[in-house]
């Protein structure tokens, strides 16, 4: 007879995986850590972590994913809060979504430069991917809200909101390669200032906002990022 397998128990003992390979993150970085370092820190056999992933790399990107499952935990209460304009939900997501990642700085900044490299394209690719089906809808219904209550101007709000879904993740991978470039000295603070401050016009240009009432990240967070 096959075993029955325990949902439960396969959840939980997955997630020790993604928890020892995030700590390992945030204290060697991505690059350095091997899957050694993650069966030691578990306990694990080769044959346990291999039942779950079938390499590091697919650990990473379920550490991220699990990282956007968490992320979007956050988000979608905001956009589904009856209380606020469309105007200020937005603003809202994006700046959660901002301050989201700056509390984890440390884990994010451990995954960067291995992040970007030519071995994890497909990864990023597939993260993105995986991201946009599951915010762009969250975009459309802020953005229908907003053209409903004469907050937002696009000319489609569901086109739109895809744009804006691109503009997301090119700002999550400009900023990334950014902070690389940032920390090997290759661009200046202000550079960086000015490079999100054009983000935050384009959407305003996108949806037909007052110049300057889009803020896509507050000074605190740039100085984490950037200084």
């Amino acid at each position: 007879m096959p075993r029955t397998l325990d949902p439960v128990v396969h959840a939980l003992k997955r997630d020790a995986f993604l928890d020892a390979a995030e700590g390992l993150i945030r204290t060697k970085g991505y690059e350095p850590m091997t899957i050694q370092d993650v069966l030691d820190a578990t306990g694990a056999s080769k044959g346990a972590f291999y039942h779950y992933f079938d390499s590091k790399e697919a650990l990473l990107e379920a550490v991220v994913a699990r990282m956007t499952d968490a992320a979007l935990e956050v988000i979608e209460p905001i956009a589904a809060d009856p209380r606020l304009p469309a105007a200020a939900k937005l603003q809202a997501v994006f700046s959660t979504a901002g301050r989201w990642k700056t509390e984890r700085s440390d884990l994010l900044l451990g995954i960067l430069r291995s992040w970007y490299s030519e071995e994890n394209d497909l990864v990023r690719l597939r993260v993105a991917r995986a991201g946009a089906e599951r915010i762009t809808p969250i975009l459309a219904r802020i953005v229908r809200q907003g053209t409903a209550e004469g907050e937002f101007s696009p000319g489609s709000p569901d086109h739109a909101a895809v744009i804006l879904m691109a503009l997301f993740n090119g700002t999550s991978d400009g900023v990334g390669r950014l902070v690389l470039d940032r920390q090997d000295r290759l661009v200046p603070f202000d550079e960086a200032a000015r490079f999100m401050d054009a983000y935050g016009e384009a959407i305003e240009r996108i949806l037909g906002l007052p110049e300057g009432s889009f803020v896509l990240i507050d000074a605190p967070s740039l100085h984490v990022w950037f200084d």
